[in-house]
């Protein structure tokens, strides 16, 4: 447990949908606080400074965020899956004019958060409790600049979420040089990456892969992070935002993400 003035901080536990969940505070960081599924980390929020992202993966797609999307163009995003909403809160704090939706399946996930992790409802974030399939399908065609997906049933995407004719959802309710970022976990022999890589490339005329640079070379499980465009994506400024960073990052694009998908199928709804 971690002190705030004098006073030991307790654990939240809950049992969830989701599984057991816990809340517990970071006795390094006085606002840190530590979202746990089943034991597994599942996000990190800074409940005094939202753009304080201790997670690398997390702090990789906001750095990608920003080289894709300038902070000073307007911003459309739909967050498929919620979880800690580290990602929405950093956004908010960066983006003030940006208008974003949070699509979350475990209602309780959201109610603790609310309490515990100050989440609030706002006209600039809506946090709506469903599937996240069937709430995008919802919204109109061509009306986001951003789709991000971090959506996990344990450790594992639903597999509803990572087909082709998903990702061709996605693709009709981007507008023109908007972009899909995936976060996807995998382990050797990294099958997975490699049909998400096959479906996004089946789906979208530009893909890039980033990560870690063990994850990338394929030496180490780990998150594997996706950035798709019917538009060609701005490469050069992604690797140069994503190199910035505390962590060794390496970026795939053209060929290489061919090369990565190594002949797999796309993932298909049947």
């Amino acid at each position: 447990m971690a002190r705030r003035g004098g006073r030991r901080l307790a654990a939240v536990r809950a049992e969830t949908a989701s599984g057991t969940v816990q809340i517990v505070a970071d006795p390094a960081r006085e606002g840190g606080r530590v979202l746990l599924v089943e034991g597994t980390v599942a996000a990190y929020v800074d409940l005094a400074d939202p753009t304080h992202l201790a997670l690398d993966y997390v702090r990789r797609m906001a750095d990608a965020i920003d080289a894709l999307v300038p902070r000073g163009a307007p911003l459309a995003a739909v967050h498929l899956g919620g979880g800690g909403f580290a990602l929405p809160r950093h956004l908010a704090a960066t983006r003030p004019a940006a208008r974003q939706e949070a699509y979350e399946l475990d209602p309780e996930i959201v109610a603790l958060a609310r309490t515990h992790l100050r989440l609030r409802r706002t006209a600039a974030l809506r946090v709506r409790v469903g599937d996240a399939r069937a709430l995008l399908a919802r919204r109109p065609p061509a009306s986001c600049d951003l789709v991000v997906r971090d959506a996990f049933a344990g450790t594992t995407v639903p597999p509803h979420l990572a087909t082709l004719e998903f990702a061709r959802e996605v693709a009709g309710r981007l507008r023109p040089g908007g972009v899909y970022l995936v976060n996807a976990v995998d382990a050797p022999p990294f099958d997975g990456l490699r049909a998400e890589a096959a479906t996004l490339l089946a789906a979208f005329g530009s893909v890039a892969a980033f990560g870690a640079r063990e994850v990338v070379r394929r030496k180490h499980a780990g998150n594997l992070l996706l950035a798709a465009s019917p538009a060609a994506l701005p490469v050069a400024a992604l690797r140069r935002a994503l190199a910035t960073g505390p962590h060794p990052c390496d970026l795939l694009a053209g060929d290489a993400v061919r090369a990565l998908a190594g002949g797999a199928r796309p993932l298909r709804d049947a």
